[in-house]
């Protein structure tokens, strides 16, 4: 399935949900994020990670509360800051509760490390481009061969298209479907801010924005809709204070690979010896990923122990 939708998005976020949750394990994740990308970065000259200020606005009075006793939570401290009165923060924006700031939060260019990653390992010799058919992959006599290939150790990073894997499916991911607009304005120039507004707005230095995201578990097609376009653009004007020409560029879907505790999966297949996943990211794998392949690495490479939390074996 098609991952369009998290890689154009790649935000980082410190907080998640109506609740105002910090996201799970951020603070043993994110610095393994940051150290990963800005390697990228180093390595091929380019540049990937982009650290944001988020404006997050209060929907009600309750919100006003809860942001209150978070922000008294030593747990938070890190990550909020800065409650503003209404109109304060953000004067483009309907804001009848006002708002806080979340920290730390981020955007990364995945399409950008994707392509780069893809051509380093292209000129190398060591990046196939084609559709991966699991029935030609047989157990050999030491390790696994695939059409000419022989491999010790097999990873699977298949996303939602793991239903289709015969060795994991039987694995409880709970996949949502997304989407996400490309708009651009004649007449709104947002300043370089993530802005959370029941949508998020993300602005891009080229004057281009990004509205997201819609969540859906019941329609999981690759295709785009216009009755999610039609939510988002409804949403980005009841949100925005003064009516804007907003002009939709490219709308694009994809398949979050969510699970049924909204925890990562990733180990050794507990039969097949070789075989390895990394999944269930959901729609954190921008913040995730590097952690968790890290994790994986060092399990194969070193024999460390793999979280329970992550585990996949905790679903035996």
């Amino acid at each position: 399935m098609p991952s369009a939708f998290g890689a154009a998005a790649g935000v980082i976020n410190p907080v998640t949900g109506r609740w105002m949750t910090k996201t799970w394990n951020f603070d043993q994740v994110l610095p393994e994020a940051a150290k990963t990308y800005r390697a990228i970065e180093q390595k091929f000259d380019i540049q990937v990670y982009h650290p944001i200020p988020e404006i997050r606005f209060c929907q009600n009075a309750e919100d006003l509360k809860r942001v209150g006793r978070r922000m008294r939570n030593p747990r938070y401290q890190d990550v909020l800051s800065h409650m503003a009165a209404t109109g304060e923060a953000a004067p483009e924006f309907n804001d009848d509760f006002g708002t806080f700031r979340i920290n730390q939060a981020a955007y990364v260019d995945l399409p950008l490390v994707v392509h780069t990653l893809r051509a380093s390992f292209a000129t190398l010799g060591r990046f196939r481009d084609e559709t991966f058919l699991h029935s030609e992959l047989k157990p050999g006599t030491t390790g696994w061969q695939y059409r000419g290939l022989h491999a010790d150790k097999v990873i699977f990073c298949e996303g939602a298209a793991m239903q289709d894997n015969p060795w994991f499916k039987n694995l409880p991911l709970k996949p949502a479907k997304g989407e996400t607009l490309l708009c651009h304005s004649p007449t709104l120039r947002l300043p370089q801010k993530l802005y959370h507004h029941k949508k998020w707005f993300l602005p891009y230095p080229d004057g281009n924005f990004r509205i997201g995201a819609t969540y859906d578990e019941s329609d999981l097609s690759d295709a785009p809709t216009q009755a999610k376009k039609d939510e988002l653009l409804t949403a980005a004007h009841e949100a925005l204070k003064k009516p804007h020409q907003v002009d939709v560029s490219a709308h694009l879907a994809g398949i979050r690979p969510s699970t049924i505790d909204s925890r990562p999966i990733i180990g050794a297949h507990p039969n097949k010896l070789g075989l390895y996943l990394v999944n269930g990211l959901g729609s954190k794998g921008a913040s995730t990923a590097p952690a968790m392949t890290q994790q994986l690495t060092e399990h194969i490479l070193k024999k460390s122990p793999i979280n329970d939390e992550v585990n996949l074996t905790r679903f035996n």
